[in-house]
């Protein structure tokens, strides 16, 4: 009897251990999920626009790639980047089970990622003279409009996403370092939104024709006029994920806390 009773209990703790293993695969393959989707995305982007005819990666937005006969590539792109940023949110949030940010933060980041996919669901209207043939300022369509006022949604939560990560991080002095990278990436995502709003009204309007609307060092976001969206948006999540999962890949802190209260 008490040999059975033995058996059944390392039974169980083996099964226990096995069961904590998958899950750590599994957190794994979300987390390094943030490092290739936004890789991934920029590649993708960049080969698009140097090979598509009429599209300029200096003046057109890289949402603009969503449009055409071979748009299906661009809106491909933002789906799997967008299932890829969402994956790695939950494999965040599994890793920070307790202290600051373990809540937020995740869930900030999972709106960033059900974005990209609206995104690619609702493509933008042609703008900038893209496709070529098309005026400056086309019709405004629903799915334009939808697809502007969710950069809105999706760059602001990226922002504020990596000013509530940053408090985490200054908590721990191993991590004060990626504290201040955080604030930088947010504050350089909010400037972007705001530039990409002046330089395309100022296009739009004859001021400042052939602006370099698509090309900055992080996201742009829709302006003044609801059918302005974003482009390069990997760049910006790139930012955000690579530098919060490289560490955690290897997952060196049982609870995955580094600041815990």
């Amino acid at each position: 009897m008490m040999r059975t009773e033995k058996n059944q209990e390392g039974s169980m703790m083996q099964a226990e251990e096995n069961q904590e293993m998958e899950q750590s695969v599994v957190t794994r393959l979300l987390i390094a999920g943030g490092a290739i989707g936004p890789l991934l995305f920029v590649i993708v982007l960049l080969i698009e626009g140097a090979t598509r005819p009429g599209y300029s990666a200096w003046h057109n937005y890289g949402s603009s790639l969503s449009l055409g006969d071979q748009g299906w590539m661009q809106i491909t792109n933002f789906i799997v980047c967008g299932l890829l940023t969402l994956g790695f949110a939950i494999g965040l949030r599994r890793v920070f089970r307790t202290g600051r940010s373990s809540v937020w933060g995740p869930i900030l980041l999972g709106v960033f990622g059900v974005g990209l996919i609206v995104a690619g669901v609702f493509v933008t209207d042609p703008s900038l003279g893209y496709p070529p043939g098309t005026h400056i300022s086309g019709p405004q369509t629903l799915h334009g409009t939808i697809h502007g006022v969710n950069a809105i949604i999706t760059f602001g939560s990226l922002a504020i996403a990596c000013f509530v990560m940053a408090r985490r991080f200054a908590g721990d002095p191993n991590w004060k370092g990626w504290a201040l990278y955080s604030i930088v990436t947010g504050v350089l995502v909010v400037m972007s939104f705001i530039a990409a709003t002046v330089v395309s009204a100022l296009d739009e309007s004859g001021v400042l024709p052939g602006s370099p609307t698509g090309r900055r060092p992080a996201p742009c976001a829709p302006p003044a006029h609801p059918r302005r969206e974003w482009s390069l948006a990997g760049i910006a999540d790139g930012a955000v994920t690579t530098h919060w999962d490289h560490r955690w890949l290897g997952l060196d802190r049982a609870d995955g806390n580094p600041n815990p209260e």
